[in-house]
């Protein structure tokens, strides 16, 4: 028999809301100028740990584009393209809001104070979810253990309680070496098949 699922934690960015890094790094480096130099520095401020834990701030990391790259835009406009690479992920709110009504379900993402207020404005999906828990706040980022024993110590859950959704291979692996069950994301479709094998009830 499977173990009750009180909580689903769901990422963010590639779950419930599709990003196109690609052309984000694109869109930015075009702005530098030499955008070929740009882009390693560009591509890696995504998954800063600095960024993601709020220790260094996207309006400091727009000053460093600005100093070593001679990024051409003023930082609202760098704001603009800060969060130009999200869109809807396709069936992902109806199923968060039909999962909503029979579980707890909760945001656990990597990210940053800009990405999360672009995110709020454009998309219902925080007003879909319990809670929402963001990296920048708990000063904790996936993979590390210490963010997911956060998450769980804040719901009040045991491993065994949840499921965990995250598009990258090793999130959802950390999580599994603590007792989480999980499953990696890959569209709305396959998703409602691997939870129901958990035993949650799909019906969006």
């Amino acid at each position: 028999m499977q173990p009750s699922v009180p909580t689903i934690i769901f990422d963010l960015g590639g779950v419930l809301i599709r990003h196109d890094n690609e052309l984000l790094f694109e869109r930015l480096a075009a702005c530098c100028v030499d955008p070929v130099a740009a882009r390693p520095q560009i591509t890696r401020a995504l998954d800063d740990e600095a960024i993601g834990t709020g220790k260094l701030s996207v309006e400091a990391l727009h000053a460093k584009l600005v100093a070593e790259h001679g990024f051409a835009q003023a930082y609202p406009h760098f704001l603009d393209l800060w969060s130009s690479h999200f869109s809807a992920e396709p069936g992902m709110e109806a199923l968060l809001c039909a999962l909503a009504e029979r579980y707890r379900v909760v945001i656990f993402s990597n990210t940053n104070a800009a990405h999360i207020d672009h995110i709020k404005e454009k998309y219902p999906v925080f007003a879909r979810a319990h809670a929402a828990y963001v990296s920048y706040e708990l000063g904790l980022v996936k993979p590390y253990a210490e963010a997911f024993r956060k998450v769980l110590e804040l719901e009040g859950r045991k491993p065994e309680e949840c499921i965990f959704i995250d598009d990258r291979p090793e999130n959802t692996a950390a999580a599994e070496s603590l007792g989480i069950r999980t499953v990696t994301f890959t569209d709305d479709a396959a998703l409602k098949a691997a939870i129901s094998e958990y035993g949650v009830a799909v019906d969006a």
